[in-house]
Protein backbone atom coordinates (compact mmCIF):
# COMPACT_ATOMS: atom_id res chain seq x y z
CA UNK A 1 0.00 0.00 0.00
CA UNK A 2 0.78 3.72 -1.23
CA UNK A 3 0.19 6.96 0.82
CA UNK A 4 -2.11 7.52 -1.54
CA UNK A 5 -3.90 4.26 -1.14
CA UNK A 6 -3.24 5.03 2.50
CA UNK A 7 -5.17 8.67 2.77
CA UNK A 8 -7.86 7.25 0.74
CA UNK A 9 -8.91 4.58 3.01
CA UNK A 10 -8.16 6.31 5.96
CA UNK A 11 -10.99 9.09 4.46
CA UNK A 12 -13.53 6.43 3.59
CA UNK A 13 -13.08 5.11 7.19
CA UNK A 14 -13.22 8.49 8.82
CA UNK A 15 -16.48 9.67 6.23
CA UNK A 16 -18.45 6.80 8.62
CA UNK A 17 -17.80 8.52 11.45
CA UNK A 18 -17.05 12.10 10.98
CA UNK A 19 -16.66 14.79 9.69
CA UNK A 20 -13.00 16.29 8.85
CA UNK A 21 -11.08 19.00 6.94
CA UNK A 22 -7.90 18.47 5.18
CA UNK A 23 -5.34 21.03 6.36
CA UNK A 24 -2.39 20.09 4.67
CA UNK A 25 -1.00 17.25 2.29
CA UNK A 26 2.70 16.16 1.69
CA UNK A 27 3.83 13.55 -0.86
CA UNK A 28 7.26 13.04 -1.87
CA UNK A 29 7.30 10.10 -4.58
CA UNK A 30 10.64 10.71 -4.49
CA UNK A 31 10.84 9.64 -0.85
CA UNK A 32 9.92 6.26 -0.96
CA UNK A 33 6.29 7.42 -1.68
CA UNK A 34 6.43 8.79 2.32
CA UNK A 35 3.69 11.52 2.91
CA UNK A 36 1.76 13.41 5.35
CA UNK A 37 -1.82 14.71 5.94
CA UNK A 38 -3.43 16.78 8.22
CA UNK A 39 -7.04 16.89 9.63
CA UNK A 40 -9.44 18.99 11.80
CA UNK A 41 -11.41 16.18 13.22
CA UNK A 42 -13.93 16.94 16.17
CA UNK A 43 -12.28 19.95 17.24
CA UNK A 44 -8.69 18.09 17.23
CA UNK A 45 -5.92 18.10 14.74
CA UNK A 46 -5.10 15.09 13.36
CA UNK A 47 -1.63 13.89 11.51
CA UNK A 48 -0.69 10.68 9.87
CA UNK A 49 2.64 10.18 8.96
CA UNK A 50 3.74 7.57 6.43
CA UNK A 51 7.18 6.61 6.27
CA UNK A 52 7.46 4.86 2.59
CA UNK A 53 10.66 3.57 3.67
CA UNK A 54 10.41 1.66 7.11
CA UNK A 55 6.43 0.86 5.52
CA UNK A 56 5.44 2.73 9.16
CA UNK A 57 2.40 5.08 9.61
CA UNK A 58 2.34 7.48 12.97
CA UNK A 59 -1.16 8.77 14.15
CA UNK A 60 -0.61 12.06 15.64
CA UNK A 61 -3.63 14.26 18.10
CA UNK A 62 -3.20 17.38 19.43
CA UNK A 63 -5.51 18.89 22.27
CA UNK A 64 -9.10 20.03 21.60
CA UNK A 65 -8.96 23.71 19.99
CA UNK A 66 -5.24 24.19 19.35
CA UNK A 67 -4.28 26.19 16.47
CA UNK A 68 -2.93 23.87 13.62
CA UNK A 69 0.81 26.03 13.80
CA UNK A 70 1.43 25.89 17.65
CA UNK A 71 -0.02 22.23 18.31
CA UNK A 72 2.12 20.02 20.35
CA UNK A 73 1.38 16.23 19.30
CA UNK A 74 0.45 12.93 20.94
CA UNK A 75 1.49 9.63 19.15
CA UNK A 76 -1.62 7.46 19.57
CA UNK A 77 -0.61 5.24 16.97
CA UNK A 78 2.37 3.36 15.43
CA UNK A 79 2.33 0.40 12.60
CA UNK A 80 2.08 -0.95 9.95
CA UNK A 81 -0.63 1.04 7.27
CA UNK A 82 -2.75 -2.20 7.37
CA UNK A 83 -2.91 -2.13 11.24
CA UNK A 84 -3.62 1.67 10.85
CA UNK A 85 -6.57 1.06 8.51
CA UNK A 86 -7.58 -1.77 10.87
CA UNK A 87 -7.30 0.10 13.80
CA UNK A 88 -6.39 3.80 13.19
CA UNK A 89 -10.24 4.95 13.62
CA UNK A 90 -10.89 3.49 16.86
CA UNK A 91 -8.36 4.80 18.43
CA UNK A 92 -9.02 8.55 17.31
CA UNK A 93 -12.59 7.65 19.37
CA UNK A 94 -11.32 6.31 22.35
Amino acid sequence: MNFLELKEQFENKLKDNFKFELLELHYAPYAFGSGLTAYRITGRNVKVIYDGRENQVQFLVSSNHDKYANASWTTIFTGTPTDFIENGVTKLKS
